[in-house]
């Protein structure tokens, strides 16, 4: 047996992994289940501690580009639409997407995922382009590059974002998860973007945005270049799994659970969590795009290159045949 390490995020997706009621064969595979993904991030880029990762794909990209050697298969557990996570201070008079320019927005770091996606919708749907805000950043890069010519980043203080703004400090600011506290019901914030604007956008362009890709070491692929099919049906079946699971009304709080699945799978259709590539190639293409465009890719790479060729073109609809996966 092959024994791998794995570093994910605890989803519904993930759970028969976490839990080993799924395995793939030949590998003793030790899952280890972290929340907090800029830890988990930061745990791979500067120290490559684990042999698979779901990593961020902007700093995937990032560390590629820099010669990590770091290899994906199509296995992508966080997505997320990004508009509505783009929080304004009110006394900034923002009432739209052009109102941004000249405007301080607050993220995170520049590079994370979120931002890449925010920016890029701002640019090519809105004219708004990167270099007109001033960008100020919590957190040091994760990959460190040079900002393109044009583009104004500040390092902040080490304050909350979300502090600043309330504090009239920031313009805007770039979420990550959830609605910060307080921020539902108080009259000092509103937000620009709504769930209408990102059904509008899946319906013109297909992209459920892409946050995280799950990533090998190189060297581990090119001992055991099996791995990664194995690696990959694994994921397949959790999410299957999983979608059992939560297709029952009973295991959610939501009282509306139910018409909620059927309202997404109106929009986004029967899965929308696709593990193959074909199905995601136009997504990661943008995200290619968007990186080279806002200057934290230096090359654009073609999207086959940055997969393992056994997982590029092998179809979803055999998981868990011919004994590759094992359920228990």
């Amino acid at each position: 047996m092959l024994r791998l390490s794995l570093a994910c995020g605890d989803y519904d997706r993930t759970r028969a992994l976490i839990e080993r009621r799924v395995q793939p064969a030949g590998i003793d595979l030790d899952v280890v289940p972290l929340s907090n993904a800029w830890a988990r991030h930061r745990r791979m880029v500067l120290n490559e501690e684990f042999d698979v990762c779901e990593l961020s794909v902007s700093s995937f990209l990032m560390a590629r580009d820099r010669g990590q050697q770091f290899v994906a298969i199509p296995v992508f557990p966080y997505r997320m639409f990004r508009h509505s996570y783009l929080w304004c201070a009110t006394r900034a008079g923002i009432a739209g997407p052009s109102d941004l320019a000249g405007k301080r927005i607050g993220v995170g770091m520049y590079q994370i995922t979120t931002a890449l996606w925010l920016r890029g919708h701002l640019q090519h749907d809105y004219g708004v382009p990167p270099s007109d805000s001033l960008w100020i950043t919590e957190m040091p890069e994760l990959v460190p590059f040079d900002a393109p010519p044009g583009v104004r980043i500040e390092i902040g203080d080490g304050r909350s974002l979300e502090g600043m703004l309330l504090a009239g400090e920031l313009d805007a600011f770039v979420g990550v998860e959830g609605i910060p506290p307080g921020f539902s019901d108080d009259e000092r914030v509103h937000r620009i973007f709504g769930r209408d604007e990102e059904q509008a956008y899946f319906r013109r362009t297909g992209i459920f945005p892409i946050m995280h890709a799950i990533v090998f070491r190189a060297a581990i692929l090119d001992q055991h270049p099996w791995a990664a099919v194995n690696v990959l049906e694994a994921f397949r079946q959790s999410k299957a799994l999983g979608r059992e699971y939560t297709r029952f009304p009973r295991v959610s709080s939501l009282a509306w659970a139910m018409s909620y699945q059927d309202d997404e799978r109106a929009i986004l259709g029967a899965d929308p969590y696709p593990y193959t590539l074909d199905a995601n190639r136009h997504a990661i293409e943008t995200a290619i795009q968007y990186s080279s465009e806002q200057g934290l890719i230096r090359r654009a790479p073609t999207v086959d290159e940055l997969f393992a060729p056994g997982t590029i073109d092998f179809p979803e609809h055999v998981a868990g045949a011919g004994g590759v996966v094992r359920a228990e």
